[in-house]
């Protein structure tokens, strides 16, 4: 065999297991084509979700620093109310006192209210934030099991805040 015999044989074995390589994954592309398709709704949707999560978790934190200033703040309101029982007597404020005690148990009340307010929008947060995290944990999985199917199981889901960046939810959005 000649050297340039060799290098032709060894140049059409490369030629087969090139064609057999590009055949393969052009049939693979092919083949999975319905399950490239299910990958791109689902991301979008993961996407949706993790932005939800990132935006829910953002009103949660919010609420939770202007909760506990308020707390501080009704705890001096409340001892300044309990401060006037110092001039009670026999269980009645003389009255130049009374006025004051009722503006500021007003005060004390109203902001009360509000706390409890924030309270139950809080709640409602975290339940919109938990649902945001089943929802996304939920996608990612099948995300993962479709991508198995099409035989991609690297497939890169994003994380929660790679979806809020992509959806534009973030830090600069904190208040």
């Amino acid at each position: 065999m000649t050297r340039r015999s060799r290098i032709h044989g060894l140049l059409a074995v490369l030629l087969v297991v090139v064609t057999v390589q590009v055949g393969t994954h052009l049939f693979r592309w092919y083949a999975h084509r319905d399950e490239r398709g299910h990958l791109i709704v689902l991301r979008e949707q993961l996407v949706d979700a993790g932005a939800e999560l990132v935006r829910a978790q953002l009103a949660v934190e919010r609420l939770e620093t202007e909760i506990k200033v308020e707390d501080r703040q009704l705890e001096n309101h409340r001892r300044a109310v309990e401060a006037y029982d110092r001039h009670a007597r026999e269980g009645a404020l003389p009255g130049h006192l009374y006025d004051a005690y009722r503006r500021e148990l007003n005060d004390f009340n109203t902001r009360v209210q509000q706390r409890n307010a924030w309270l139950e929008e809080w709640n409602a947060g975290r339940a919109r934030r938990d649902a945001a995290g089943v929802r996304y944990t939920t996608l990612a999985d099948s995300m993962q099991a479709v991508a198995a199917r099409a035989r991609e199981p690297l497939y890169p889901i994003p994380l929660p805040a790679e979806a809020a960046a992509e959806r534009g939810v973030g830090a600069r959005n904190r208040k």
